[in-house]
């Protein structure tokens, strides 16, 4: 993915270069050839013996009447848009838009393979850390004006080119899903009609996507070569060279790329690993400024989008942490640092908000009157947790005993009802508790001797679990939370010691980052626990997915991992994830650093440095 990106690139460079916005599809149309033919050189060099089968060119002849073939040949129309949008927009611009496919591919993937159960776990990680980088995307965009405004752009060009160039966004994404769905399709005929073992599951589907890839490509040159004629595009510059040059475009900055592409994510089910694409342009900024002297006219603006491109990539593809807290922590860094670099550019602050005398004052005591409130509400709560959990693990394997036993009967899968206690609130706790509760009763009413005191005892542990668990979170001690985190972060960000100035402005502007954030994380440590508290304990061992074998002393249960911690199990899972949560750490600390050189900035340290 990172080779496809870095290739990706230089697609603005080379279409400007070229000529692209002077002949939008006459161009893309050349530049397609070089797509399909990039494509067969590859399949060539790659997959010789199954491109000149003749049983394979009867099945592509056969998949290329289906509709999804019509939606791939969308894909070749990508890259007219874009040079036509540049005609009205800045092509910087432009070619940032653009990168917000992504976002569509992702959601598109998910929707056509529902069947792959990693898409839809990334799915709803991968839309909101999204929209932190989109809020990137729009300062990268807008350190080419140096602020939120139009600079020299008039509103009808801006809109005109911004209409253009999502639909390309739109296209181009499309276009790449149903080549993924085609080329699956077709890798599925060929997996059942050519002799393969395992190992050439990949193969076949790998094949089949850049084979997609290639007819679709082939089919949108002569499309857009005829709108291009028959629009009255011309060629301006040498025939020969303006063939050749999109030939070659196409066949090493978009066909190798697009293989690239493809072959990651047929080799991973993470869709995170997409979210590598939002660092595409901050690349292509930087070819565009080397080869066409774009200028970045606020370097802070690129920073700090850039920091939330790749804190955002990083933390979609990671899976450091599974709870909220972590994630939380490292955006509030951005968010909290990006305020409290920009609040003095804005004349509404200003002016609504004095410098204060007793600034810390005022934050150390709602700090804490909010520890203390969320120090108990965390200790019940944990106390809590814990106490209903070994409740129902202890209840859970008395009742299987007792089933074993013949005391309880098996078909009535009372244990299950408490596991859904222990994970449910509301009605779905009432309905297993009633059910629990009827069929222990029934198993009373027969039972003498020691076997009733346990049925008794089993009763007793089951009404001390239900009604721990429909006891529900203190819900005024949540809003009293919420407001006091509410006020404390907006004190620390609008407001400021009077006497901030220099090494001391500085250094109020790093804490106006970290303590709100510190606050939020705090505060989301509460969701956590509350999440935690509906989690299952137990699930059923694969070992014994059907019968258990008769005369075993076990339940065909066994305690419920999580995503990490299950894939901690092996050596190399384990040293993946220590892997991930330093590149994670080592985000939040990168972003520090960032803003504290910002904020050094900010406050003339570096002119200091420069003058001395």
């Amino acid at each position: 993915m990172l080779g496809a990106v870095l290739l990706f690139s230089f697609v603005p460079v080379a279409i400007v270069l070229g000529g692209g916005p002077e002949s939008p599809f006459l161009f893309n149309g050349v530049w397609r050839l070089g797509v399909a033919v990039g494509c067969l050189l590859i399949l060539l060099i790659l997959y010789r013996s199954i491109l000149l089968n003749v049983k394979v060119l009867a099945l592509a002849g056969r998949s290329i009447k289906s509709w999804i073939f019509i939606g791939t040949v969308l894909n070749s129309f990508d890259y007219s848009l874009f040079s036509w949008s540049t005609n009205f927009i800045d092509v910087s611009i432009s070619a940032v838009l653009l990168e917000l496919w992504p976002l569509i591919f992702v959601v598109m993937m998910a929707w056509l393979f529902q069947e792959r159960g990693q898409y839809r776990k990334n799915l709803r990680s991968a839309l909101s850390l999204g929209a932190v980088a989109l809020a990137g995307l729009v300062f990268v965009v807008s350190s080419q004006t140096g602020g939120f405004n139009l600079g020299d752009t008039s509103l009808f060009n801006l809109t005109a080119g911004t209409v253009l160039v999502l639909l390309a966004a739109v296209v181009g994404a499309s276009g790449s899903v149903f080549t993924f769905c085609w080329g699956k399709n077709f890798a599925d005929d060929l997996s059942v009609n050519l002799a393969g073992g395992e190992r050439s599951v990949l193969t076949f589907a790998l094949f089949g996507t850049v084979a997609a890839l290639g007819v679709s490509s082939l089919v949108g040159a002569v499309l857009n070569a005829g709108i291009g004629f028959a629009i009255g595009e011309n060629v301006e510059s040498d025939l020969l060279a303006y063939l050749a040059y999109g030939l070659l475009g196409g066949v090493f900055v978009h066909a190798l790329p697009s293989v690239l592409f493809r072959k990651s994510n047929l080799t991973t089910d993470n869709l995170g690993v997409n979210a590598l694409s939002y660092s595409t342009p901050v690349f292509t900024l930087v070819w565009l400024a080397i080869f066409l002297e774009i200028s970045v006219a606020s370097v802070p603006y690129l920073v700090i989008g850039t920091s939330a491109i790749v804190a955002a990539n990083l933390l979609i593809n990671f899976e450091a942490e599974r709870l909220l807290g972590f994630k939380a922590l490292v955006i509030s860094l951005w968010a909290c640092g990006t305020v409290a670099y920009l609040r003095d550019q804005f004349d509404w602050w200003t002016t609504w908000v004095a410098n204060s005398d007793g600034y810390f004052d005022v934050l150390a005591l709602l700090a804490t009157v909010f520890a203390l409130i969320l120090s108990f509400r965390m200790a019940r709560l944990s106390g809590r947790i814990q106490e209903e959990d070994n409740r129902g693990f202890g209840l859970f394997e008395e009742l299987a005993e007792l089933e074993r036993q013949g005391l309880i009967n098996p078909a009535f899968r009372v244990t299950e009802c408490v596991l859904t206690i222990n994970r449910e609130e509301g009605r779905e706790l009432e309905e297993a508790y009633n059910k629990a509760r009827r069929v222990l009763n029934a198993a009373l009413a027969q039972a003498e001797g020691s076997d009733r005191e346990r049925l008794v005892a089993a009763v007793v542990e089951l009404n001390r679990l239900a009604y721990s668990r429909q006891r529900g979170t203190n819900f005024g001690e949540k809003c009293a939370l919420v407001i006091l985190a509410g006020v404390v972060v907006g004190i620390a960000l609008f407001s400021r010691p009077a006497e901030a100035d220099g090494l001391t402005g500085f250094l109020v502007e790093l804490f106006a980052m970290l303590f709100p954030a510190v606050i939020l994380f705090l505060l989301l440590n509460i969701v956590d626990l509350e999440r935690e508290r509906g989690s299952r304990i137990l699930e059923k061992d694969s070992v014994y997915s059907g019968a258990i074998p008769p005369g075993t002393a076990y339940s065909g249960y066994r305690v419920a991992f999580g995503d990490t911690a299950q894939a901690g199990a092996t050596g190399e899972s384990s040293n993946r994830r220590r892997v991930e949560q330093r590149i994670s750490v080592g985000v939040g600390v990168a972003l520090i650093v960032a803003y504290a050189g910002l904020f050094l900035h900010k406050w003339g340290f570096w002119e200091q440095v420069v003058a001395a």
